[in-house]
């Protein structure tokens, strides 16, 4: 799982149900592994399976409850979470998961009790103790949110949406300076986080320093433009979960924002779906030539032209990829290979006139 191969993941946990079909905890890993791998009808099943084996079984109750809420099914969600709370009133998460529902519905003062369950049963709980702040922001008790807010930091200093909920706090206070200074450590924290970003712009417009303020908001537009992409593009895979293509290119947007780990992931998610799906061979051979892991490179960019050897990327990146590990001639077949395919790709024609002055060099040296 961790490895994200959802797909290997599903099949290994669906061997250990059919070895243990009575282990309401391996029906809820293999729900889990069904949810990685956008199997979602099958995952509420597993979910309910081990649910049905297990009356208790929070853990489990809580995640088909989040499953529930992706699919629209709001008010089963709700119905499983609060049975959740009765039967097991010492689980954190499970309170904390029906606030947020509570919350969406505009359930404020419902939403206030679920946190300060959660809070009881886990004290050190940070994310509730930020939503508790979130809704007391949203019914105007500010005094109260920014002690919320203050406990999430307490319990971890180092989540980036806590210190700008704090911040937000500071800004309606007009105390600009100190709302620039918890969003600065926000950023740091996280810098790809899109609305701390806005916050900070504003913040710094407000605090007498507009260049910098407006460059924040330029950085906000970007980092707000490859969330609504990666957002409508997740969105998408709720009705087509099985074209690589899409895996592909949420893939991409995540590799344009250097989140490569996710990029990886979802590469490996398209070739899952397809096995003959080059592109994503092709750019997992980059994730790893970036991390310096060149072999393992290599036989990607050789399954990428295995799977289609019209792709001329591959060839190119092959090439390189040699000469990273000083193999020239190597290289210089897989560019010639390249051009076969492309014989005006000037790319290639450089990079294999490049080599073979190399070569050449070598062969008068000798």
């Amino acid at each position: 799982m961790e490895e994200g191969r959802y797909r290997l993941a599903v099949q290994a946990y669906q061997l250990a149900v059919h070895r243990q079909n009575k282990s309401p905890d391996r029906q809820r890993k293999l729900a889990a592994a069904y949810v990685k791998d956008e199997q979602l009808p099958q995952a509420v099943a597993a979910y309910e399976r081990a649910i049905s084996l297990r009356v208790d079984y929070a853990k489990a109750r809580t995640e088909l409850a989040i499953l529930l809420t992706r699919l629209d099914r709001h008010d089963e969600a709700v119905a499983i979470l609060e049975k959740a709370t009765e039967l097991s009133p010492d689980y954190p998460w499970a309170h904390m998961s029906l606030g947020l529902l509570y919350f969406s519905k505009g359930r404020y003062d419902a939403a206030i009790t679920a946190y300060r369950r959660a809070i009881k049963a886990l004290p050190s709980y940070g994310e509730a103790w930020y939503n508790l702040g979130e809704v007391q922001r949203k019914k105007n008790n500010y005094d109260a949110a920014e002690e919320a807010y203050r406990q999430a930091i307490r319990a971890d200093s180092t989540v980036a949406k806590y210190r700008n909920g704090l911040a937000t706090i500071y800004y309606r206070g007009r105390d600009y300076t100190a709302a620039a200074a918890e969003l600065t450590r926000a950023v740091q924290l996280d810098s790809l986080y899109a609305r701390a970003r806005f916050n900070l712009g504003n913040a710094l417009l407000r605090s007498g320093k507009p260049e910098e303020g407006r460059r924040q908001l330029d950085l906000y537009r970007r980092l707000d433009e490859e969330e609504r992409e990666i957002f409508s593009l997740k969105n998408t895979l709720l009705t087509t979960p099985d074209k690589a293509e899409l895996y592909h290119d949420i893939g991409r947007a995540y590799a344009r924002r250097g989140q490569h780990d996710q990029a990886r992931i979802h590469y490996l998610q398209a070739i899952t779906r397809d096995s003959s799906f080059a592109p994503s061979y092709h750019n997992l051979g980059n994730i790893h030539l970036r991390q310096g892991q060149i072999n393992k490179a290599i036989a990607l960019f050789h399954r990428a032209l295995q799977a289609d050897s019209t792709y001329v990327l591959s060839y190119l990146a092959l090439g390189n990829a040699h000469m990273r590990t000083r193999q020239a001639p190597q290289a210089l077949v897989s560019y010639r290979r390249g051009l076969q395919v492309d014989p005006n790709n000037a790319q290639l024609r450089r990079n294999a006139a490049l080599v073979q002055q190399i070569l050449d060099a070598a062969k008068k040296r000798d």
